[in-house]
């Protein structure tokens, strides 16, 4: 019987230079899994009086979210600094997903979004360090300055980002959509 060899020399060469590959490299595709969130608490520092703090938590356990401790309080024309924490309570022990998003930084993006008439002002303060054009902004500290009195709400959205991180909310998917009410007095 005659077989053809060019497909066998070909298919060899394949698995020569394939094996060849070096094993550290970082070229696989990310098979990372969004973090589950339960738990999410904004802790705000008043800047000009460190004793003024404040804290609101949002918590889905379940079928069942807990709003009743999501609302900021904050003065007028006051500056903070912020900080976000995640916990994910389906665990046991309860997983402080804030660690793992702080592993993970070149892959995280926090976008918060005021409502439209909200006198609130976020920068995000912390940056990852992925490589040029990065670093890029990461959002689990940030500075947030109140203007005029009123209310609304403050979106806080979470984006999973591997290998896609740009800087900008379009790439990922969603590890936490929320919103938190926020009075300014």
């Amino acid at each position: 019987m005659n077989y053809p060899t060019k497909p066998i020399i070909v298919l060899g060469l394949m698995l020569l230079l394939a094996g060849a590959c070096k094993n550290d490299e970082q070229n696989v595709a990310p098979t990372d899994d969004n973090e589950a969130i339960t738990t999410a608490t904004l802790t705000l520092t008043n800047k000009a009086t460190p004793t003024d703090i404040v804290t609101a938590t949002i918590e889905n356990l379940n079928t069942t979210a807990d709003f009743s401790k999501a609302t900021l309080n904050l003065k007028a024309n006051t500056t903070y600094t912020g900080a976000i924490s995640l916990l994910d309570k389906t665990k046991t022990p309860t997983l402080d997903a804030t660690e793992e998003i702080r592993e993970k930084l070149n892959e995280h993006l926090f976008v918060y979004t005021p409502s439209t008439g909200l006198a609130l002002t976020i920068t995000l303060t912390d940056k990852d360090t992925n490589p040029a054009p990065g670093p890029y902004p990461v959002g689990l500290a940030t500075e947030m300055k109140t203007g005029s009195t009123g209310s609304g709400k403050l979106k806080v959205v979470l984006r999973h980002q591997p290998n896609a991180k740009n800087g900008t909310a379009t790439p990922g998917t969603s590890d936490l959509d929320t919103d938190f009410n926020v009075v300014i007095q």
